[in-house]
């Protein structure tokens, strides 16, 4: 197991406890981002990540397939092609879709993330906005 921990490892990001998830079980949720808002955004995080970790946990969502694709039709193509359905709680990256690809690409297995389970609920991310 190599893992990519955050400045927060061990302890809580926003009142959420910090664990270390296997990225394969993990969903990027948006497209490869080599700009971003006309400016080069992939290799510099690259850069950053390999000099100084992940500042960050990734924001994952569980979510089901159904509640993936009402966020399908509201972002369209601003979302990856949803994953098949497996009946399963899928672990959607809501927030750092380039870190996870960029942790895969350097050899990590594990990255650490903060979990939103109840959605239903209203205390997921899903109110924030997907980036564009």
């Amino acid at each position: 197991m190599k893992a990519l921990y955050s400045k927060y490892h061990g302890s809580e990001w926003n009142d959420m406890k910090v664990i270390s998830l296997p990225i394969s079980e993990l969903w990027a949720s948006v497209p490869k981002a080599d700009v971003h808002k006309g400016k080069e955004f992939y290799k510099p995080v690259m850069k950053d990540i390999e000099k100084n970790g992940l500042h960050f946990p990734l924001l994952i969502v569980e979510a089901t397939y159904t509640q993936l694709e009402e966020q399908k039709k509201k972002y369209k193509d601003k979302m990856m092609e949803l994953p098949s359905d497996s009946g399963k709680m899928i672990k959607v990256v809501w927030g750092g879709s380039n870190r996870v690809r960029i942790a895969e690409e350097l050899g990590y297995t594990h990255i650490d993330c903060v979990v939103y389970k109840d959605v239903l609920n209203g205390t997921s991310p899903w109110h924030l906005e997907m980036p564009s």
